[in-house]
């Protein structure tokens, strides 16, 4: 019976990579909504075989189709970041998806086997661990300008993120568009959208509409509702907001991770 994904934290060494794991064992047929986060997800899909696929992020709500009684492992990699481990660059990956083989030298038939371990968040961090021990993470100037992105907490133009990362706006462009698929102006939308939709759907007193616009960069409550419709496929006051469907492979909102299925 499908009992809905289950999440997990990695391990602290990889934090700085990995954002989660995630679980759906036994699914229920039927399409679940990929949405806009910057961040590429390595999928294992377990039905009568045992096969990867890197889905890539997305410009726009994406449906994905899920077969009944499939099970899906998921390793969501934060933003730029999966190429440290076996996988297609953003570029090929944006707005679709990639099968992959043995991505950082896992291999799908014994992750199969332990789904239903509880020490499979264990097992997937020693996985891990064990390749950047072989492949150490070599670091680039993307790194900085994400850093510089996650310390801004309203809105930055372009240019001057690209000031503040020591990086000319056009080399900031080609970083994102080789290893997220986005440039930086769509990136940067992205996390804003994210911000008001959060806002919207916290736990606990919500704020307005407007309000949230103006806490999460906007200049007016219009343009956050067009990104997002754009980014998110709803609108502020759309009722079905708070239990607005965020996805088996790139869920949005944050919401309490286990540390055991």
């Amino acid at each position: 019976m499908d009992t809905g994904p289950s999440f997990h934290r990695p391990d602290a060494r990889l934090t700085g990579l990995v954002s989660h794991y995630w679980l759906s064992r036994n699914s229920a047929a039927g399409e679940h909504l990929v949405l806009p986060d910057g961040c590429v997800d390595l999928v294992l899909r377990v039905d009568r075989g045992a096969d990867f696929q890197a889905f890539g992020t997305r410009t726009r709500p994406s449906p994905v189709p899920v077969t009944a009684g499939a099970s899906y492992l998921g390793i969501r990699f934060r933003p730029g970041m999966n190429r440290h481990f076996r996988l297609p660059p953003g570029r090929l990956l944006a707005n679709g998806q990639w099968a992959v083989s043995r991505p950082a030298g896992l291999h799908p038939d014994a992750l199969a086997s332990r789904l239903s371990d509880p020490d499979l968040p264990e097992y997937l961090n020693r996985c891990l661990l064990w390749w950047l021990g072989r492949h150490p993470p070599a670091r680039q100037r993307l790194d900085i300008a994400l850093r510089v992105a996650g310390s801004v907490d309203r809105s930055i133009s372009v240019p001057a993120w690209a000031d503040r990362a020591n990086l000319s706006p056009r080399h900031l462009e080609r970083l994102f568009r080789e290893h997220l698929g986005l440039t930086p102006k769509t990136y940067l939308n992205i996390r804003r959208a994210q911000r008001a939709l959060a806002l919207l759907t916290r736990e606990g007193e919500r704020l307005t509409a407007g309000d949230a616009a103006l806490a999460a960069g906007y200049a007016d409550q219009s343009h956050c509702t067009r990104d997002l419709r754009r980014y998110m496929g709803v609108t502020p006051g759309a009722p079905h907001l708070t239990e607005h469907d965020v996805a088996f492979v790139q869920d949005l909102a944050p919401r309490p991770l286990q540390t055991r299925p």
